[in-house]
């Protein structure tokens, strides 16, 4: 990763404004108040230009547009009109890639629908032109982080890549902030490994605290 020709912005809610469709950008967050503001924002920027949205988490639909509703979107007339669609997905635990295929395992209880027959579907890929996957997988053990790393290789940057979304996907990083700056240790390697796959990074940390950053 080069940060010579990179673009740093102030605040992340500026960088989301600028964001080029077709980039995925990557998240990572301490507050979680802050992180939906800036994924609703980016939600909200691409219904006002007429794009079909996903927003995928494991939240309770109802909740999450709830809360899209008081950050000032139109959740009622964007989902009538099918130009919106909110998913409550398990958050993955451990992913698996096969020759000629691949298999995503998670969880699977109650409403919620599994995501691999979300993420896999092409006709639910389709519907969408942006996309937010929020809190999808879980990172909080080497083998945990080595099967969301094949998951990020195998599946976002190659299939999501290939139907040409625009893609935020977020990481909570609250509990690793002492961690992460080790480069050597298992937390600092995999957000440089995230890095070198994504279009832009976003770090969110206090309220109008943070910065946004094309890495490409």
């Amino acid at each position: 990763m080069s940060l010579r020709d990179s673009t740093l912005f102030e605040q992340p809610l500026n960088f989301v404004h600028q964001i080029d469709e077709g980039k995925h950008i990557v998240l990572f967050y301490e507050e979680l108040e802050y992180a939906k503001m800036i994924s609703f924002q980016f939600i909200k920027n691409g219904l006002v230009h007429k794009k079909d949205c996903s927003y995928l988490s494991e939240e309770d639909v109802e909740a999450v547009t709830r809360e899209m509703a008081d950050a000032g979107i139109g959740v009622n007339k964007y989902v009538q009109d099918h130009q919106l669609h909110i998913y409550q997905v398990p958050i993955l635990t451990d992913y698996h890639h096969y020759p000629g295929g691949s298999q995503i395992e998670g969880k699977r209880k109650g409403p919620q629908q599994p995501i691999d027959m979300i993420l896999n579907d092409s006709s639910i890929m389709r519907e969408a032109d942006r996309i937010v996957l929020r809190c999808v997988y879980k990172v909080t053990s080497e083998q945990q982080i080595k099967s969301n790393l094949q998951w990020e290789y195998d599946y976002r940057f190659k299939n999501l890549k290939h139907f040409r979304k625009t893609v935020v996907c977020t990481y909570p990083i609250d509990d690793i902030m002492s961690t992460i700056t080790d480069s050597t240790g298992p937390y600092g390697k995999w957000m440089n490994d995230l890095l070198q796959i994504y279009d832009g990074v976003i770090f969110a940390r206090r309220f109008w605290k943070g910065v946004g950053l094309n890495l490409a």
